[in-house]
């Protein structure tokens, strides 16, 4: 059996943790492990340490800002695909995480096993069909130019 790839949750709140960690546990198709950090400079560093299929990132951690460690991860090229997590539903804070490189917005309000883990399974294949993509004709990723 293959080892399961890895979830990266940057999330301040503990119970959010569990809940994702529920629902990761309950995908009908690939598995994954889930692995959950509380604060900005830890999750920054571990997303662009790690080699993660996807990271899940709250919008509002503690004294930080989810879309500042969106933009300032796709600054440095990782290739991790990113969702932002949000309670925050206004369509400002949807375009500003689209616009920073995120592959999709979800709010923790909305958040149902099929559409989640749909979600999931969508931004990882985006995500690998892009890097295949950019290997092929050599083109580098967003902030490698």
């Amino acid at each position: 059996m293959n080892n399961p790839r890895k979830i990266l949750l940057i999330d301040d709140e503990p119970l959010i943790g569990q809940l994702i960690g529920m629902l990761v546990a309950k995908f009908r198709g690939e598995s994954f492990t889930l692995e959950h950090v509380a604060d900005y400079a830890e999750g920054l560093q571990r997303l662009l340490g790690g080699s993660y299929a996807l990271c899940l990132l709250d919008y509002h951690l503690g004294s930080g800002d989810g879309l500042q460690l969106l933009r300032e991860a796709k600054a440095r090229s990782c290739p991790t695909p990113i969702i932002l997590l949000t309670g925050d539903a206004r369509e400002e804070t949807d375009l500003a995480a689209m616009d920073g490189g995120a592959a999709d917005f979800i709010n923790k309000g909305e958040l149902k096993p099929d559409t989640f883990e749909r979600a999931v399974d969508y931004a990882i294949k985006t995500a690998d069909a892009l890097n295949q993509l950019r290997a092929k004709q050599k083109v580098p990723a967003p902030g490698q130019r």
